[in-house]
């Protein structure tokens, strides 16, 4: 699968039809979206995507909801496009409640990555364990942890560190116009490299189907929030739980308890008595998290 690098700034109207055109004719696409303290109450700024052969870099800034009405979201909101993204979750929250666009059809690369390493390290046997007995908690990976696992390119890695480098030095740099050749380069970047990274993780066809409802799970995790809490609870290092379905199953077992700390829902036993009798139930991700 190749890496395409060839792009086009997109900042006109008029440059929308073709690109859209082109993108809608494609069954597999990378997207990413970039911006100010990117979420519900961040500001997005540019989404980016790929096809196996170019990349479109879209100034929302500039052309704001109009992009979306003019063809965007029939791409974003499409199922039939499957779409690589790199944890999608503040993305989606960005894109829903920023712009109405429902995103869907993501396949998630942080999520193959942890079916991936799954599948590569010895089984552990839990039996009859309860829920609330069990200790394990998995550690998600970062874009550049995984670019430099799977990605074996030294030009998309400088180009990644370069741009990390002006990121920090002004959080509020995706808002100022024109953007730095180093921007574009790190937006072509994030998608670009998303090809082989599949490539590398994907290792059969049969992970697409449990991935897929995992991908959609995460993409709805803080977007259909009524209200976030934007603290340590949601922003960690560790996969949230029921997000991946067991291996030979696409369902999760029913939620009835909220966790007092993420307000999620979960099964009744993945809780303590002694944490149910006084009201303060935390599953074991959140556990971990007060642990840290």
């Amino acid at each position: 699968m190749a890496t395409p690098k060839d792009h086009t700034l997109i900042d006109d109207r008029s440059s929308l039809v073709p690109a859209f055109s082109e993108i809608k004719s494609q069954k597999l696409i990378a997207v990413d979206c970039e911006g100010v303290k990117l979420s519900r109450k961040g500001q997005l700024t540019i989404l980016t995507v790929a096809t196996t052969t170019k990349v479109f870099i879209f100034d929302v800034f500039k052309l704001g909801q109009s992009v979306f009405d003019g063809g965007l979201r029939d791409i974003l909101e499409n199922k039939s496009i499957e779409k690589l993204m790199f944890d999608c979750r503040q993305d989606s929250d960005s894109l829903w409640h920023q712009f109405k666009v429902k995103l869907t059809g993501v396949l998630d690369l942080q999520l193959l990555d942890i079916i991936y390493r799954r599948n590569h390290r010895p089984r552990r046997s839990y039996g009859s364990i309860k829920r609330c007995e069990k200790d394990e908690v998995e550690n998600i990976n970062g874009y550049k942890r995984c670019l430099g696992n799977y990605v074996y390119d030294s030009e998309l890695l400088e180009k990644k560190e370069k741009g990390n480098k002006e990121l920090k030095d002004n959080y509020r740099i995706w808002t100022v116009r024109p953007l730095t050749e180093t921007l574009i380069d790190y937006c072509v970047v994030d998608v670009a490299a998303m090809f082989p990274m599949y490539k590398k993780l994907k290792e059969s066809d049969d992970v697409l189907p449990r991935l897929s409802v995992a991908s959609e799970r995460y993409a709805d995790i803080w977007r259909a929030m009524e209200v976030r809490s934007f603290d340590r609870f949601e922003f960690n290092a560790y996969l949230p739980l029921d997000i991946i379905p067991e291996e030979g199953s696409l369902s999760f077992p029913f939620g009835s308890t909220k966790c007092t700390k993420c307000q999620r829902m979960f099964p009744h036993d993945e809780f303590r008595n002694s944490q149910l009798r006084t009201g303060s139930q935390t599953c074991r991700v959140c556990r971990k998290v007060q642990q840290r």
